[in-house]
């Protein structure tokens, strides 16, 4: 197909969906192919494209036939890729300032879990050494009431209470 001539502008500026056609047609790979030189994608390059071609759709009344269309449709395009990279660049900070948050907030998290487990070790250190047994053999060995009773030589309800008692300072001081 020929460049565009006058006429045939003319005619897409009055609405013409065939003049449409043509000069869509016309512009299309080499429009494309300069976009993918520059941005390195296909899709995009074709998403470029169409968004140009919608824009120029949308001004066909403002468009004069006398002047160069071909400077037109490219210094569109060139404009388009712009955004699209400052878009891209955008994203791209965007994310990086996400995961560099949501790295600050996990390294936060894990401070304060080990202030959490160090204060509870010390708590736990305070408590008076029997009951600091009974605890511990219950949580971190898992022996039962009557285990711990039987091993202490203390009744199960001592047990019982002893870890009422130390359960009661450890939520107490945690808080």
């Amino acid at each position: 197909m020929e460049q565009p001539d006058k006429a045939l502008l003319e005619d897409f500026r009055m609405g013409s969906n065939s003049a449409f056609e043509k000069i869509y047609q016309y512009y299309r790979i080499p429009v494309i192919r300069f976009s993918i030189s520059i941005i390195k994608d296909e899709q995009e390059a074709e998403n470029i494209y169409h968004e140009v071609f919608m824009k120029i759709l949308k001004r066909r009344k403002n468009i004069n036939p006398e002047l160069n269309f071909n400077s037109y449709i490219f210094t569109a395009v060139k404009n388009e890729i712009f955004d699209y990279l400052k878009a891209l660049n955008r994203n791209n900070c965007l994310k990086e300032r996400f995961w560099e948050r949501l790295q600050q907030e996990q390294h936060e998290c894990e401070q304060t879990k080990e202030d959490n487990l160090t204060k509870l070790e010390g708590i736990i250190k305070n408590l008076s050494p029997k009951r600091r047994q009974i605890l511990e053999m219950n949580y971190f060995e898992k022996k039962s009431y009557n285990e711990i009773a039987d091993i202490l030589m203390i009744s199960k309800n001592t047990v019982k209470n002893q870890l009422v008692k130390a359960k009661f300072i450890l939520r107490k001081e945690m808080e």
